[in-house]
């Protein structure tokens, strides 16, 4: 990218400094804060988000505008600021979705899910660029000349990291609901009507652990009997393999 010649282009507009009056004085504005960021200076991105969002216009001041938090989040993620980036990566979203914005959505998904890869949190980052796959291929629906689609996902598609295949257990812990290898097996003895004790021999474990394996899956499912573990389990067919 040839910043320089960018920044030259956006002077020629409006000068970097000049506060905005008109929105398409605003929306240059934002450019501004966007080529900020990518000139390595996220304070002044951020300063010009926040300025832009305490500044909107009329109703617009009580409203969530994605493309203005997004700038701000990803600025906020630059200078090591995380916990404040989720939050503007959370409002960013909300505020794409209530205007059914989807040529932003798939990008805060992506932006959010580098922040949560970044912070270690594999499961919400491939969450969240799950998301954006499905916000793209549902954009690219939309588009009928077949040369201008397929530009359009390699395009975007090539922003996201490559998806890597499930392990055997990750494919397993998905299809059942988060469970583990142990959990399934407790599930299935629940299933059979043992109690506590009866799983803590059969498995060879404590009667604690085998009642916190049971009190794991209750939360991991969302129940709250040993009736509804059992009628899980024989729906995914655990009594079958266990």
């Amino acid at each position: 990218h040839d910043l320089p010649q960018a920044a030259a282009a956006l002077t020629a507009v409006m000068p970097r400094e000049q506060l905005p009056r008109t929105l398409e004085e605003r929306q240059i504005a934002w450019v501004w804060g966007e080529l900020a960021l990518a000139e390595g200076e996220p304070s002044r991105a951020l300063q010009r988000a926040e300025h832009l969002l305490a500044s909107a216009p009329g109703e617009q001041r009580t409203q969530l505008i994605p493309h203005l938090l997004k700038l701000k989040g990803e600025a906020l993620v630059a200078l090591s600021r995380f916990e404040e980036a989720v939050q503007a990566f959370e409002e960013a979203k909300r505020g794409a979705k209530a205007r059914h914005d989807q040529s932003i959505l798939w990008r805060i998904h992506c932006s959010f899910g580098q922040l949560h890869h970044r912070l270690k949190r594999e499961e919400q980052a491939q969450g969240e660029y799950s998301a954006a796959r499905e916000v793209i291929e549902a954009l690219a629906t939309a588009i009928d000349e077949t040369a201008l689609r397929e530009h359009f996902l390699h395009t975007a598609l090539a922003s996201l990291p490559q998806v890597k295949p499930l392990s055997p257990n990750d494919a397993a812990r998905r299809a059942y609901g988060g469970l583990s290898a142990r959990e399934r097996e407790v599930a299935a003895l629940v299933a059979q009507g043992r109690s506590n004790r009866e799983i803590a021999t059969h498995l060879v474990l404590s009667e604690r652990t085998a009642e916190a394996h049971v009190s794991n899956i209750l939360g991991k499912l969302g129940f709250t009997t040993r009736a509804q573990i059992a009628a899980w389990a024989v729906e995914k067919g655990l009594t079958t393999t266990h």
